[in-house]
């Protein structure tokens, strides 16, 4: 099947909404070269349980490929028409598909050494993309803030080490009622909001138990039954003898999230197949508290560009035996010292890939040791690599960063 072939009727399969926009857009998808389509297929396919900001990602691709001709655009076109794979792969069920024709594809280019032509064809066209519809800015400055929950009592490590040279420490924090303020503030912002910004402000945490009105709150707690579900699944297929991990990541990415336990509803519909996502695609996310939240928050930066994104690390479990983890057996305790030393670490991967979306200048970062006196701060007029032995409580700290 050629793209020239699809009609109305091809996206039979699709759900409502990536069927309709396809439909809109039935004449551009035509037109466009086969090694090019797919991967804007493998979009459209789940456009229906993506977040607003991926959706947008998605409608600039087309509406710059369906916009006034230009030599830029007609040369992208014609270098990917340049690449022929062979009937086999035309003759796979891409439409369907795109994922598996993708896997094909990029077997291929490997194969025929054409990979790294293509990958200048694909950076160049992404390139003129984000040049016609560049990144909104946010409606308000970002704000990112990480906790670096109960860690060991007694413990040489010295946090914020890398963060250390792009902010302001403070030594003399007042830790009272820190984690209430700081949720407290999260959830003014996210009021604040315009009402049609779903999904622009986050709360990602190790436990479950904290009330976080007008934010979207992930917990590893909180999945307790899907990741118990999820393991089970995976033991059930690896016991069987016959399933190796590429056939065990097709199973995973074939699940649906109440095949797990997560309920759908309007907007719960996307938000559960994000968690399903960070469940079947990370790798430790099933099993370690401090692997979850590092990934989910990397994820929700890249996913959801969120205004306010809140990350809450709490101690992860020891590590056991593969068996022992897979069966989801009692952890043998908490490992405090390296779950600090993960979640420091991830609040310095969490700045660097905040610092990715637009008004990355105008950013604000702080990252507070949980009940205790030590937190950094970044953003405008904070003076980078200094120090400040102010008496401050978490509201006043607040206060000053944003």
């Amino acid at each position: 099947m050629q793209p020239s072939e699809l009609t109305n009727r091809s996206f039979a399969a699709y759900p409502p909404a990536g069927a309709a926009l396809c439909r809109r857009r039935l004449t551009l998808l035509q037109s466009l070269p086969l090694v090019l389509l797919p991967i804007l297929l493998r979009d459209l396919i789940v456009f229906d349980w993506k977040l607003p900001a991926e959706r947008r990602i998605v409608e600039v691709q087309l509406a710059y490929l369906e916009g006034t001709a230009t030599p830029e655009r007609t040369g992208f076109l014609q270098g990917f028409r340049s690449f022929s794979p062979g009937n086999d792969l035309a003759a796979m069920d891409w439409l369907n598909n795109p994922g598996g024709f993708i896997e094909r594809l990029t077997a291929w280019l490997w194969s025929t050494h054409q990979m790294d032509r293509f990958r200048n064809h694909a950076e160049a066209y992404n390139t003129a993309v984000n040049v016609a519809f560049p990144d909104r800015a946010p409606t308000l400055p970002r704000l990112g803030i990480v906790i670096l929950g109960t860690g060991p009592a007694q413990t040489s490590y010295r946090p914020f080490r890398k963060l250390l040279p792009h902010g302001v420490s403070f030594n003399r924090i007042q830790p009272a009622n820190g984690l209430s303020t700081i949720l407290a503030e999260a959830s003014r912002r996210a009021a604040a909001s315009p009402k049609d910004e779903a999904f622009r402000h986050w709360y990602i945490d190790g436990e479950g138990t904290h009330d976080t009105p007008h934010l979207t709150h992930v917990s590893y707690a909180r999945l307790e039954q899907p990741r118990a579900l999820l393991l089970q699944k995976i033991q059930s297929s690896i016991a069987t003898g016959t399933m190796g991990p590429e056939e065990l990541r097709t199973l995973l990415a074939r699940l649906k999230p109440l095949e797990i336990g997560l309920t759908d509803g309007t907007d719960q519909g996307v938000l559960s197949h994000f968690q399903m996502s960070l469940l079947t695609e990370g790798a430790g996310t099933q099993i370690f508290a401090t692997t979850f939240v590092q990934w989910a928050a990397r994820e929700c930066v890249r996913r959801a560009q969120p205004e306010t994104l809140v990350v809450r690390y709490t101690p992860r479990q020891q590590a056991q035996t593969m068996n022992a983890m897979l069966t989801g057996a009692a952890p043998s305790g908490l490992d405090a010292e390296g779950s600090l030393i993960d979640a420091d670490m991830g609040a310095f991967y969490t700045w660097l890939n905040l610092r990715r979306l637009s008004g990355a200048d105008d950013m604000r970062f702080l990252v507070w040791l949980e009940g205790q006196s030590q937190a950094i701060a970044i953003g405008p007029g904070l003076p980078a690599g200094t120090s400040s032995d102010a008496a401050l409580n978490l509201k006043s700290l607040l206060a000053l960063v944003t």
